[in-house]
């Protein structure tokens, strides 16, 4: 049996140590996060903008379909004490972004009106837009800043 803890330990801790477990240095955080963003503007980008109100739906299934992973990434990251509050601040003011367009598209689907709809999303994410922003442009990752 001490067999084969002495060789599932070394290999647990290494699974361990690869799940972003630990605290990454402000470098680490600015270049992972950089990289997450990077992805997922360079996938945002390729969405082609609703030709019509109507078309909405479609287009922010996209974006959802892109956010997601990315936000789901963006939390996987252990931002250093220093930059702790700040990075809390950005990801949480994404993951209500995210929130408001799910929000809307399910608005859109029970048959709310969509200049009604669009109009009301860019109310309810223009604070958090701004905030993001801020937090990203303190926290020194360009790449996430201006979604």
């Amino acid at each position: 049996m001490s067999r084969v803890v002495a060789v599932i330990a070394p290999l647990l801790a290494v699974l361990i140590a690869g799940c972003g477990s630990t605290e990454l240095s402000d470098v680490q955080l600015r270049k992972r996060a950089t990289e997450v963003c990077s992805t997922a503007n360079r996938q945002a980008d390729r969405i082609a903008t609703a030709p019509t109100p109507a078309a909405g739906i479609a287009f922010l299934d996209r974006g959802i379909a892109v956010f997601k992973p990315e936000l789901a990434r963006l939390r996987t990251l252990k931002p250093p004490s220093d930059l702790a509050s700040d990075y809390r601040t950005s990801v949480g003011a994404f993951s209500q972004e995210l929130s408001d367009l799910e929000l809307t598209v399910h608005k859109l689907r029970a048959g709310e009106d969509p200049v009604a709809a669009i109009r009301s999303l860019e109310r309810w994410l223009e604070p958090l837009e701004a905030t993001e922003n801020q937090t990203w442009s303190a926290l020194q990752v360009p790449a996430c800043v201006d979604r």
